[in-house]
C-alpha cells in the first residue's frame, strides 16, 4: 500500500544524484528512532527486571503489566536476546490464560516455544513455552496437539511433582476425548508411588470420580468423591485449586447422574458439597447447589421441598453480589411459584429475575471492555516488534550503503515498501479494532430489546389478574416462562438456527392470541425445501415486525383479522413474509399517543442499526421492505435473509 507521497520520495531520491552519503544517512537514522532508543538502553539485566515488575502485575494489573512487557521486548529485539524475547512471549501467553482468551495464549506460546527451541530446549523458560501450548490446545479442543506437547514435557527430566502434576493433564486430555481407560491408566501410575501432598492427591481423586461417573460406577464414584472432601477437609491450609478441583468433578458427576434420573444420588452428592462450601464460606457455589436440587426435588414431585430450596437460595443470592447467581436463583423461584398457582410471587419474581439478568449483562458488558482494551495493547506490541525489527534491518542497510551509493537507493526504496507493508498492517487492526466495536454495538442494541420485550409480557399478566381471569394467568405464565427461557438463551448469540427462532415466534404468537384472541387468528407457513436446522439468523428480528402487525394493526379493528407468517425460498434468500389485514399504518398513526410513535420508530431503528452493523461486519444482505395493502386494508412485510452466504464468527 504505497502512497502518492512515497513514490514522489523515490522519486527524488533516484533523480538527485549528487546529495551526499551523509545527508542519505541522516534521513535514514530517523525513521529507526526507536530502534536507536532501545538498542542505546544499557544491558539485557534491564530487560530482565522490566519482566520481573511484570510478572508482579499480571493478575491483578494487567494493563501495566503489558506495559512493562512492550518496554521489555522492544529492548530484547533490538538488543538480539532470543531468551529474553521468549520470556516476553511466556508473559503475555499468562496474561491472556487470565482472560480466558485462549487463541492469543496459543500464538504466544507459538512465539515463545519457535524463539528456545533448539538452542533453548534444556531451560526452565522452554518447559513453561510446552506447558503453555498443552493448556491452551487443551482448553481450544486441539487434543492430540495437546497430548504431543505433555508427552514431550513428560519425556524431559522432571521433578517428581511435576512429573505427576504433567500426568495429571495428560488423564485430562484423555478424558475429555472419551477415553476413560487411558485415563484411568494414566492415574494408575501416578498412584503408583507416593503422593505426600494432600491437594494433588485430591485432585487425582477428583478425577477417579469424574472417570467413574462416566463409566457408571457409582458406588466407586460416591466413595472416591467422600474421599476427596475429607482430604481437602484435613488440609489445614487453604486450598483454592482443590476445591475449584472438587467444584469441577461434582459438576460433571451430578450431571451424569441427572441423566441417568439417580435423583437421590444426585442430591446426597450435592449436599456434601454445600456442607464443605458453607465451611469454606463459597456461599455463591453453595446457592447453585440449593437451586439444583430444588429443580431435582421438583422434577421428583416434591414441590413444597424444592420451593423450600429454593427460597433460601434466592434468600443467600440477595446477599450476594453476584447478578448471575441472582438470576438463576430467582428464574428457578418464579418456575415454581407459576407451577404451584403463586401468581402474584411469580410475577415479583420474574423482575427480581429481570433485573437481575440486566445486572449481569451490564457486567459482561464491562468484562468485554476491560478485555479488548487488553487486546489493543497486545496490538500495540505486535507493532512496535515490526517497528524495531525494521529498525535493524535499516542498519543492516545502512552499514551495506558505505560502498557505494547506489545500495542507498536500493535501500530507500527497502524502506518504501516496509512502510507500504507496517501501513497495511496498520490498516487491518484499525478495522480489527472498528469490528471489535460494532460487534459490542450489536450486543447493546440486541440487548435493548430484552428489557422492551419482557415488559409487555409482563403486562399482559397484569392484564389477566386485573381482570381475575387466574386460569388464563396461568397458563399465560406457564407459556411466558418457556419463551423467556428460549429468548434469553439465545440473547448472548449474533446467529441461531431458524428452527429456534420459528420456535419462538410460534410461542410468541400464542401468546399473544392468549390476549387479542377475539382480534385475529394467524398462521404460520414453511416451505419445505428450507432446511430450517442449518439456516441461521440474527435471534429477535423478526418478532418486532409481528408485534407491529398484532398491536398496532390487528388491535384497533373492529372485526376479527388475519395475520400470516410464511417462509419461503426466493433465488439465494429466504423471504420471511408477515401480512395482516389490519387498520393500516395510516391509521395506525393516526391513532398512537405521541410516545407510541417515538417507541415505534426507536423499535425499527433499532433494528434497521442491527442490520446495517450485521451487514458490515459479515458481508451479507440482510434486508427489510414494508408494503400497504391497497385501502389501507393491512400491511406486508418481507425480510430477506440470506441462503447461501456462509457466516464466519469473528
Amino acid at each position: 500500500m504505497i502512497n502518492p507521497v512515497q513514490i514522489g520520495l523515490l522519486f527524488t531520491v533516484l533523480c538527485i544524484g549528487g546529495e551526499t552519503f551523509a545527508q542519505k544517512s541522516e534521513k535514514q537514522s530517523k525513521k529507526s528512532d526507536s530502534y536507536q532508543d532501545y538498542k542505546l538502553k544499557s544491558s539485557p539485566n534491564d530487560a530482565e527486571q522490566l519482566l520481573k515488575e511484570a510478572n508482579s502485575l499480571k493478575t491483578k494489573n494487567p494493563d501495566e503489566a503489558l506495559n512493562k512487557v512492550k518496554e521489555a521486548l522492544g529492548l530484547s529485539i533490538a538488543q538480539g536476546n532470543s531468551l529474553n524475547e521468549a520470556r516476553c512471549y511466556l508473559l503475555i501467553g499468562g496474561i491472556n490464560e487470565n482472560i480466558t482468551e485462549w487463541k492469543l495464549a496459543l500464538e504466544n506460546y507459538i512465539r515463545a516455544y519457535d524463539k528456545l527451541k533448539g538452542s533453548f530446549s534444556s531451560t526452565t523458560e522452554y518447559r513453561s513455552a510446552l506447558l503453555g501450548l498443552g493448556n491452551s490446545n487443551l482448553r481450544l479442543g486441539y487434543f492430540q496437539e495437546s497430548l504431543r506437547y505433555y508427552q514431550e514435557l513428560l519425556s524431559m527430566r522432571l521433578g517428581n511433582t511435576e512429573k505427576k502434576e504433567r500426568q495429571l493433564d495428560v488423564s485430562e486430555v484423555y478424558y475429555q476425548m472419551g477415553n476413560y481407560e487411558e485415563a484411568l491408566k494414566t492415574l494408575d501410575n501416578i498412584t503408583s508411588g507416593k503422593i505426600s501432598d494432600p491437594s494433588f492427591d485430591a485432585r487425582v481423586q477428583n478425577q477417579k470420580a469424574k472417570i467413574y461417573a462416566r463409566t457408571n460406577e457409582f458406588e466407586k464414584t460416591k466413595d472416591i468423591y467422600e474421599n476427596s472432601i475429607n482430604t481437602l477437609r484435613s488440609n489445614k491450609e487453604p486450598d483454592k485449586i482443590g476445591e475449584q478441583s472438587l467444584q469441577d468433578a461434582k459438576d460433571e458427576i451430578v450431571g451424569v447422574l441427572r441423566e441417568q434420573k439417580r435423583y437421590d444420588d444426585e442430591i446426597d452428592l450435592r449436599k456434601q458439597s454445600i456442607q464443605l462450601n458453607l465451611e469454606s464460606k463459597n456461599l455463591a457455589e453453595v446457592t447453585k447447589d440449593k437451586v439444583e436440587i430444588g429443580k431435582t426435588l421438583a422434577a421428583k414431585g416434591e414441590s413444597t421441598a424444592a420451593l423450600k430450596e429454593i427460597e433460601e437460595a434466592a434468600m443467600m443470592a440477595d446477599t450476594l453480589a453476584n447478578p448471575k447467581e441472582q438470576a438463576n436463583a430467582f428464574l428457578a423461584l418464579a418456575d415454581l411459584y407459576q407451577q404451584n398457582g403463586r401468581n402474584v410471587q411469580a410475577l415479583s419474581a420474574y423482575k427480581r429475575y429481570s433485573e437481575a439478568v440486566t445486572a449481569s449483562e451490564a457486567v459482561i458488558e464491562s468484562e468485554l471492555l476491560e478485555r479488548s482494551g487488553l487486546i489493543r495493547q497486545q496490538r500495540d506490541i505486535e507493532e512496535l516488534t515490526k517497528n524495531v525489527s525494521i529498525g535493524q534491518r535499516e542498519e543492516t542497510i545502512e552499514r551495506a550503503t558505505v560502498a557505494r551509493q547506489k545500495l542507498v537507493i536500493y535501500g530507500l526504496l527497502f524502506i518504501v515498501l516496509i512502510s507500504g507493508v507496517t501501513s497495511y498492517f496498520t490498516y487491518k487492526n484499525a478495522t480489527a479494532s472498528k469490528i471489535a466495536n460494532q460487534l459490542l454495538t450489536l450486543k447493546s442494541l440486541r440487548g435493548q430489546m430484552n428489557p422492551h420485550f419482557i415488559f409487555n409480557a409482563l403486562n399482559s399478566v397484569n392484564h389477566f389478574i386485573a381482570q381475575k381471569d387466574e386460569r388464563t394467568a396461568n397458563k399465560f405464565l406457564s407459556e411466558f416462562s418457556q419463551l423467556m427461557r428460549l429468548v434469553l438463551e439465545n440473547s448472548q448469540e449474533d446467529f441461531i438456527p431458524l428452527q429456534k427462532e420459528q420456535e419462538i415466534l410460534s410461542l410468541y404468537l400464542k401468546l399473544e392470541h392468549y390476549r387479542f384472541r377475539d382480534k385475529f387468528e394467524y398462521e404460520i407457513k414453511t416451505d419445505k425445501n428450507i432446511n430450517i436446522e442449518t439456516v441461521e439468523v440474527p435471534p429477535m428480528l423478526i418478532q418486532p415486525y409481528i408485534e407491529n402487525a398484532v398491536w398496532h394493526g390487528l388491535r384497533y379493528k373492529e372485526t376479527s383479522g388475519r395475520l400470516s407468517l410464511s417462509f419461503k425460498k426466493e433465488l439465494d434468500n429466504i423471504v420471511v413474509e408477515i401480512e395482516d389485514n389490519g387498520i393500516g399504518r395510516k391509521r395506525s398513526g393516526e391513532l398512537k399517543t405521541e410516545n407510541q410513535r417515538k417507541h415505534s420508530s426507536t423499535g425499527l431503528k433499532n433494528i434497521e442499526d442491527r442490520l446495517l452493523i450485521i451487514n458490515k461486519v459479515y458481508k451479507t444482505n440482510y434486508r427489510v421492505s414494508i408494503e400497504d395493502l391497497a385501502a389501507d386494508s393491512g400491511t406486508s412485510v418481507r425480510i430477506y435473509l440470506p441462503y447461501n452466504k456462509q457466516i464466519t464468527s469473528l
